[in-house]
């Protein structure tokens, strides 16, 4: 309990921290450009409605209890009127070219923070669930999917997106499906040459994730090349592996994904394993493995579907207890003797907690509800090799910075586009962000965790350079304006606006917000939702190699 608290203490410590930096280094480029071109400043603030200050030569240093950004009070930035201090002294008017300078710093060092940052991911790598890839090659399409009935067949291989290479993950892939606006277009070599194909993009159910967000995910699976990084002093690293190995088979069977490589490697007490060496197929025999003993529990064999409010067995393991037991798929499930299944007494703890003896599954079948007894058994032993599938993508800061300008566009683009999946609801505020830096902290993840908030800062950055009243760059484009026509802009005119302005942004942050917690409440109602199933993973549809 006590290492418990630790943690959650570790990783709030950290979001606060590192989010927090985000916007104090941000206003600390505005506070450094208006001290170096004599601008008056009245206030340092972190966060809004002020809970605490300190004044230190002039200037009020604040932390507010609204997190939701910060600011720099500098009366002079106002060009419109006559503009005066705390005591009623009026202050000088400020060049256009200085309120330029003052604006542009803010968003000039979060850029600089996201290439210390960056930098330090381009050493040691960006953690990614796939390598960088210039092409891929199909390993299924589900049947009569856009992308199957648009020609895209298992073994085709893709070369580019939308008319563009790429030299991207299989995440940045799934975005570019995502950003697209109307019709995908995929070049892809085949065996009897290249063409190209179009489709319009639809939700995947089986990736829940996206479909409660009405987000589209491919219906077809990569081959994902398993370059492994392999444990010091384990099994694997002892026969011989080693990292950046790229496996091929594993007992006599071609490994196409991570998947078939999981399936194939962790029931396995002894591995031959065959794979890529730089650019030679060698095969190291007698991989040792150590057994897991503590994830065997006792199961019944069957696939359940898990994301509704009823149990329904989808699939049927041959020659397993709930064949032989006389269980049907589309059978419900209604209790486990005599136990409703839910979040307290899951499925699989029930089977568990049987050790092996009869358990009476109450089914209803066609309208007709009847017992059966069924025996669960012991669930095949895995084990542990020593090998691992994480991969670290090295991408320059240069590179980070672009990708992130990009994805801002992208998004932009999306939202304003009614064939766009792509919507306002998609945007996330404060809440949303500390979430995700929150959960790759607290899964160990810290430089995924310093990759998002690289992302985060990058964007801060360009949000603020927008040229929109109340914005930095809302007082560089009207500094602009006052250099060219030589006067500044009425202040009849730009008052209404700024005010306009400042009550949609208000409204675009409680927006956010509600659509943050409205997104963590979901998620937080489907985990609870969530049953386990007894055999090994629901059912996914019908694939086509």
């Amino acid at each position: 309990m006590i290492l418990t608290i630790l943690t959650y203490i570790y990783v709030i410590a950290f979001v606060l921290f590192f989010f927090g930096f985000c916007i104090f280094i941000h206003e600390l480029g505005h506070f450094l450009a208006a001290k170096w071109r004599n601008l008056h400043i009245v206030a340092f603030s972190l966060g809004f409605k002020k809970i605490w200050s300190y004044k230190h030569k002039g200037v009020d240093y604040r932390i507010g209890c609204l997190p939701f950004g910060g600011y720099v009070d500098i009366p002079q930035l106002d060009s419109n009127e006559t503009v005066k201090d705390e005591e009623g002294k009026e202050l000088p008017k400020v060049k256009p070219l200085d309120r330029i300078i003052v604006a542009f710093a803010g968003p000039f060092f979060n850029v600089l923070f996201g290439f210390v940052l960056g930098t330090f991911l381009w050493i040691y790598g960006i953690p990614s669930a796939t390598p960088i890839m210039d092409s891929i090659k199909v390993a299924s399409v589900v049947e009569n999917s856009p992308e199957y009935n648009a020609g895209l067949r298992g073994g085709d291989k893709i070369i580019s997106i939308n008319g563009q290479k790429f030299h991207d993950s299989w995440d940045k892939v799934v975005q570019q499906v995502v950003f697209t606006i109307g019709k995908v277009s995929l070049g892809i070599e085949t065996n009897s040459g290249i063409k190209t194909i179009s489709y319009e993009p639809a939700i995947n159910p089986d990736n829940s994730g996206m479909a409660k967000e009405g987000l589209p995910y491919p219906f077809f699976k990569p081959e994902i090349p398993l370059r492994i990084t392999v444990e010091k002093e384990s099994p694997a690293e002892q026969a011989g592996l080693k990292t950046g190995d790229i496996i091929i088979g594993i007992n006599g069977k071609d490994t196409p994904d991570h998947e078939s490589y999981f399936l194939a490697s962790s029931s396995a007490p002894e591995l031959n394993i065959a794979l890529i060496r730089d650019g030679k197929k060698i095969t190291i025999g007698n991989v040792k493995t150590s057994e897991l003993t503590e994830a065997q529990s006792y199961m019944i064999g069957v696939f359940l579907d898990t994301k509704s409010d009823e149990i329904k067995i989808t699939e049927i393991k041959p020659d397993s207890p709930a064949t032989k037991a006389g269980l049907k798929s589309n059978d419900i499930v209604l209790k486990i003797n005599g136990v409703t299944p839910d979040e307290n007494q899951p499925i699989h703890k029930i089977m568990s907690d049987s050790k092996g003896n009869l358990v009476t599954l109450s089914i209803r079948r066609d309208g007709k509800i009847f017992d059966i007894k069924v025996k669960p058994e012991l669930s095949i032993p895995r084990y542990l090799n020593g090998i691992s599938m994480v991969y670290y993508n090295h991408l320059t800061p240069w590179e980070q910075f672009m990708n992130v300008v990009t994805m801002s566009y992208q998004s932009l683009r999306g939202i304003f586009s009614k064939d766009s999946h792509i919507k306002a609801k998609h945007m996330s505020g404060p809440i949303g962000i500390v979430t995700v830096i929150g959960t790759a902290v607290y899964h160990g993840s810290i430089l995924h965790a310093l990759n998002i908030i690289a992302i985060i800062t990058f964007s801060l950055a360009l949000l603020n350079l927008l040229p929109l009243p109340v914005l930095d760059g809302g007082h560089i484009l009207f500094s602009l304006i006052e250099m060219v026509i030589r006067r500044p802009l009425p202040a009849k005119l730009m008052k209404p606006i700024c005010m306009a302005f400042v009550a949609l942004l208000i409204f675009l942050m409680l927006f956010v917000t509600f659509n943050d917690i409205n997104r963590i409440t979901n998620f937080t109602k489907y985990l609870k939702k969530e049953k386990p199933s007894t055999g090994t993973q629901p059912s996914t549809g019908t694939i086509k190699k």
